[in-house]
């Protein structure tokens, strides 16, 4: 049976841009978020792959580990791909077509900010999701310090909580969609503060080894 570290290398290989982050994960540092592919055991023979994207703007590393999105890797289909180790040699060159035409224009020294905020659209369709692209979306124009592309983020945020149900959002998050939206812009009004936070868990050893990767407009 194939070892669990030749499978990662495998999948590096397809993706040169990630680096090992851990036994099971490979990762690229794309300006403020680690993006990169996750693969997680079904059982003890059989893995499947996500695609997640991690937040280095956050105060603690705790809150780093809840991905801003995820997306599962599916097989043409539009099924779960789930792969056996001893069967992965077979399956991996299918596996790699599905995930260059899922994941491709998210796994590379250079993103696309339209591909990212496409892909994310895809991945994230869930309502308790959508607050966590939002604030990733405000930090990615904040980050870029781009006016015409902030002031899209600010409408597309009052034009998504528009349409959220006002009852169930409180229920969730314990306060009113107009005070999330306050917290949400206060917390990164300060770009400068923003950007050494980032910094800070960007020069964490572990980090810092990997390769970098930049998100474009």
């Amino acid at each position: 049976m194939m070892e669990m570290k030749q499978i990662l290398n495998d999948w590096q290989g397809l993706f040169p841009a990630l680096s090992p982050y851990t036994p099971s994960t490979l990762y690229t540092k794309a300006d403020f978020v680690l993006m990169g592919l996750r693969l997680e055991k079904v059982m003890s023979d059989t893995y499947r792959v996500i695609l997640e994207c991690l937040p280095l703007w956050e105060q603690d590393k705790s809150s780093m580990k809840i991905p801003v999105f995820s997306w599962e890797l599916y097989d043409k289909k539009g099924m779960q791909f789930f792969i056996k180790t001893s069967l992965h040699e077979h399956l991996f060159p299918t596996a790699a077509g599905c995930a260059e035409e899922q994941f491709g224009a998210l796994l590379k020294e250079n993103i696309l900010a339209g591909d990212l905020c496409r892909c994310i659209r895809k991945a994230s369709a869930t309502f308790a999701n959508w607050h966590r692209i939002l604030t990733f979306k405000l930090v990615l124009a904040t980050y870029l310090n781009d006016a015409r592309f902030l002031a899209e983020v600010r409408q597309e945020i009052e034009t998504e909580t528009g349409h959220w149900d006002s009852d169930r959002f409180a229920a969730l998050f314990r306060k009113s969609k107009e005070e999330w939206k306050a917290d949400l812009y206060r917390r990164f009004e300060d770009r400068e503060a923003l950007l050494e936070r980032i910094q800070t868990h960007m020069d964490d050893k572990k980090i810092a080894r990997l390769k970098p990767s930049h998100i474009l407009l």
